[in-house]
């Protein structure tokens, strides 16, 4: 079995009837391989099944591509020993449980952080979606534009926590207030000088970017500091209960490249969104913007299930509707001149739109 690189682009075939068969050459692969020597064990976290016998999977906080001569699902976790490795690939077997030997192993060692997040990655934490502005409404009331929901929306994905790390860079940078990281979950956290660290990051804020710069990197060397990466600074694996599920999310997400938010637009109103890269147009090498990915799931008082499909590139729109409701799919045709005009206006062109009646 060989793990590859999921940026590749390989998909390799293991016959059941058969040895394996030659590839052809194909362009150098970046030699980011995990560290992993002959004789390690570790596992692998199924994520997605491809094609073929391919999985994408987990390890070592890398996503890969994994060839299996046997079947898995997604989510399966596969104990796997290490047979040989080149700059290029990483060959394995699947370890038949109750084999292994706790003292063939002995070389093998990871980091307090590595371990952290193996732990992490097996345990079970339920839904692998985020949860929206921390479980309570974006809005205490239905809005009658768009702009109070967008609005509340951007402010709950930013102070999630799922981008601390980055927010924290940015602080570094001088592009962001302190007082924001706070509010995350993480920042929340910190210790042992927050109130420290804000006064004096207040002050700062009064300087240029450049001033506000040196600063923090002097808090930095007095031992001042931001709320920490919650997997740096629990090396002993103490990570507070209310933070595992949030890294964990982070973890998924930072492999699948996908992010999936729930909870209620407003006290009764339940959504589900999904946001993900275009990765197969991105794979293509198009001139065109950065396609993105985002699928809207809810249920409203009038329409009833409905879920939205839309594929955006700078300001063009892909958008598909479905609905298992008759009704309610042809009321959304009907507005689809006005959505158009709507979106027009806003300066956005809707390229193609789709309304689907799906029974249940």
């Amino acid at each position: 079995m060989a793990l590859i690189p999921t940026d590749v682009g390989i998909r390799m075939r293991l016959p059941d009837d058969g040895p394996l068969q030659p590839v052809a050459r194909v362009a150098g692969v970046p030699a980011d391989l995990p560290d992993l020597q002959p004789g390690q064990v570790f596992s692998a976290r199924i994520q997605e099944v491809l094609p073929e016998n391919t999985y994408r999977a987990l390890v070592a906080g890398k996503s890969l591509t994994l060839a299996l001569p046997e079947g898995a699902n997604a989510g399966d976790v596969l104990e796997l020993v290490v047979i040989d490795r080149s700059p290029k690939a990483i060959i394995a077997r699947t370890v038949p449980d109750g084999t292994l030997d706790a003292g063939a192993y002995k070389h093998t060692t990871l980091s307090p952080a590595a371990q952290l997040i193996g732990q992490l990655l097996s345990e079970e934490q339920g839904s692998h979606t985020a949860p929206l502005n921390r479980g309570q409404p974006l809005l205490n009331a239905p809005p009658t534009t768009a702009g109070p929901l967008a609005a509340a929306l951007q402010k709950a994905v930013e102070g999630s926590g799922l981008f601390y790390e980055a927010h924290q860079a940015q602080w570094i940078a001088g592009k962001r207030p302190l007082e924001t990281l706070l509010q995350e979950p993480q920042g929340k956290q910190s210790e042992p000088n927050a109130a420290q660290l804000a006064a004096r990051a207040r002050s700062a804020a009064a300087m240029d970017t450049a001033a506000a710069a040196r600063t923090a990197e002097s808090l930095a060397e007095e031992g001042v500091r931001p709320a920490e990466t919650a997997l740096a600074r629990n090396e002993s694996q103490t990570l507070p209960a209310e933070l595992r599920p949030l890294v964990h999310q982070q973890l998924e997400a930072a492999a699948s490249q996908r992010l999936i938010l729930h909870g209620e637009a407003w006290p009764g109103q339940r959504i589900e969104w999904e946001v993900e890269e275009d990765r197969q147009q991105a794979a293509q090498g198009s001139d065109e913007p950065q396609p993105w990915l985002t699928t809207l799931r809810l249920t409203t008082p009038r329409l009833g299930s409905v879920e939205a499909r839309l594929r955006i590139a700078g300001n063009s729109l892909q958008l598909n509707l479905s609905t298992p409701v008759g009704a309610s799919a042809a009321d959304m045709r009907d507005e689809l001149p006005a959505l158009t005009e709507a979106l027009a206006a806003a300066g956005i062109t809707l390229q193609a739109a789709q309304v689907r009646h799906e029974s249940e």
